[in-house]
């Protein structure tokens, strides 16, 4: 068979190619692999080299690939390739290439190297909250500068996913959200029991300014979310006595993560996901001689505050029957993420 022919077929037909090179002619010669990826939608040739232990790589289009697949075949005696299904032992016997058929189970593919995540909510879908928020067009691209914002909503989304193994879902899920500012997270909260879970909930939403309050119900109508209503009420008012399942807690400035930490404790709340905010309480106060050398620094007094603050919200909640579990939230705002779920 001939080996150039075979590599031109692969290449008009778009198959995909993996093999690796053996017997370097030259001493000095080094472990040679190939294969299909795909890079931003279109097909490559991969060509990884082994020096030293270590890899190389260099990909290039599948328009040079015969080029260069003729050229390492005259630096080696041997290539077994795998095109598609097809598999053959390829030699160089001092300088004539001859190809025949081999055997194997396994198959060639593309893989693709463009990375794309799989997110909870995908580029692509078209999400009504996301569209009429202005996150994303009417057929499911994500506008550039809301990228982060669309990230940031997948990364709490998939917290939440996890937390919510801890609720018994087979009832209806009541949900007390505190701060809802522009209430991007609670809308995504609600489309991924809605859309996704698919299981019943209520969701209650507090804030202290009457117009955002006004506005983000005029919003939850216009998208037809019935099960969220936002009332513009301070927590330490709010007085039901039915115990909730799950309190959200994201931005609270100052002192309003405690209090609101200290109401879901009151309200028995199964789960608790908060995204503290502030450490400003103990800033002023925390005083330390051994310290000295850290807390003179404004901005490590700052971390220090936080983490000491965080670090005694969570013992609270522990103190109350609560696991606790605090873990990095970083992507738009970079704050701390913290989850706390009530031990049984």
């Amino acid at each position: 068979m001939n080996f150039e022919s075979i590599i031109d077929d692969a290449i008009k037909n778009n198959k995909a190619l993996r093999g690796s090179f053996s017997g370097p002619i030259n001493k000095d010669g080094s472990k040679v692999k190939i294969k299909t990826i795909v890079m931003k939608g279109e097909a490559h040739l991969q060509i990884e080299k082994f020096i030293d232990k270590k890899a190389f790589h260099e990909n290039i289009a599948m328009g040079e690939a015969k080029a260069k697949l003729v050229a390492l075949m005259n630096e080696y005696k041997q290539l077994f390739i795998t095109i598609d299904d097809d598999s053959y032992q390829v030699f160089n016997n001092k300088g004539k290439i001859k190809a025949i058929s081999a055997k194997t189970e396994k198959k060639a593919k593309a893989l693709s190297h463009d990375n794309k995540k799989n997110y909870i909510i995908n580029e692509g879908d078209k999400v009504d909250f996301l569209i009429y928020l202005g996150v994303m067009s009417e057929d499911g691209k994500v506008y550039n500068r809301y990228f982060d914002k669309f990230r940031q909503i997948n990364k709490y989304l998939e917290i939440f996913d996890k937390a919510l193994d801890k609720i018994d879902t087979s009832k209806k899920i009541r949900i007390l959200d505190f701060g809802c500012g522009k209430a991007y997270l609670t809308f995504a909260v609600y489309y991924y029991l809605k859309n996704i879970r698919k299981v019943d909930f209520y969701i209650e939403g507090l804030d202290l300014k009457e117009d955002v309050v006004n506005d983000l119900n005029r919003i939850k109508d216009a998208l037809h979310y019935d099960e969220i209503y936002f009332v513009c009420k301070d927590i330490k008012d709010y007085d039901k006595s039915d115990d909730i399942d799950i309190m959200l807690t994201l931005h609270a400035c100052d002192i309003a993560t405690d209090i609101a930490l200290k109401k879901a404790v009151e309200l028995n709340a199964s789960l608790i996901l908060s995204v503290p905010c502030c450490q400003k309480e103990l800033f002023p106060k925390i005083k330390s001689d051994d310290l000295n050398g850290v807390l003179k620094h404004g901005i490590l007094k700052e971390r220090v505050s936080a983490i000491v603050t965080d670090s005694l919200r969570s013992l609270y909640l522990e103190k109350n029957g609560y696991k606790s579990e605090i873990i990095e939230f970083i992507d738009m705002d970079h704050t701390p993420k913290k989850s706390y779920d009530k031990s049984l």
